[in-house]
């Protein structure tokens, strides 16, 4: 879905979603925001549920925070964002400001879902 030299964001399928690798920063925050807009589109199709795999994520700056915020608030009723592997300092950001109480976004404290034991897609 998008690649650069910090960033790669890939589709998942078991479950419907994206996964991040790398850092979001000022230079590729537009790509995290135009891979969510996708999934936005394919979660009205598919269950109305996208799970972002945060994991793997090593850094992010307050634009890529604000990507998914933004995301979660134009999700209105139509789908939900269910974020797996938030990091720590993540978390206190968003829960300082309120970000983590959106009614379309879950915080979730288990590990991004595997189909059979296993991930169901494999890393970028």
């Amino acid at each position: 879905m998008f690649r650069d030299r910090q960033l790669v964001i890939s589709r998942t399928h078991r479950p419907p979603g994206l996964r991040l690798v790398g850092a979001v920063d000022a230079s590729n925050v537009d790509g995290l925001a135009q891979a969510l807009a996708m999934s936005r589109t394919d979660a009205s199709k598919d269950g109305h549920v996208v799970h972002v795999d945060l994991t793997m994520l090593e850094f992010t700056d307050v634009s890529g925070i604000r990507a998914l915020v933004a995301s979660a608030q134009q999700a209105a009723e139509s789908y939900r964002m269910v974020l797996h592997g938030l990091p720590p300092l993540m978390r206190r950001v968003m829960d300082a400001v309120g970000w983590t109480e959106l009614p379309a976004l879950e915080i979730s404290r288990e590990p991004f879902p595997s189909v059979g034991g296993r991930n169901g897609d494999r890393l970028p």
